[in-house]
């Protein structure tokens, strides 16, 4: 049975992800803006989305079985770092990185607490 800081900060990762996942998926304009200013072609954008929901699957997974949590866990952090990259890469400040760099730290979180 998972304590209940991993549940609150899976759940978290899930929604944070969830979220991103869905506006490039169904293509809101401000994710295709985005996109653009990245220089991300679209078929990548879709790809990064489904993902993206991927993770999702395996971090609700993992709170069942924690091999899958951990494993999904660092794939979201890996897709982190890569938006992060590439939103420095852009020259995007805080403001723009910060989902990002949230993304990271919530998927290490995840990651180690279903390493406990």
């Amino acid at each position: 049975m998972m304590d209940i800081a991993t549940v609150i900060v899976t759940a978290l990762l899930a929604v944070l992800f969830t979220f991103s996942a869905s506006i490039k998926l169904l293509g809101v304009s401000r994710s295709l803006a985005i996109r653009d200013h990245l220089g991300v072609k679209p078929l990548h954008w879709r790809l990064i989305g489904v993902c993206e929901l991927a993770g999702v699957v395996g971090v609700l997974i993992g709170l069942m079985w924690a091999p899958i949590g951990i494993a999904a866990a660092i794939g979201l952090a890996l897709l982190a770092v890569g938006a992060t990259a590439f939103h420095l890469r852009a020259g995007d400040g805080v403001g723009d990185t910060a989902p990002a760099v949230i993304g990271i730290a919530l998927a290490i979180a995840t990651a180690a607490l279903f390493a406990v």
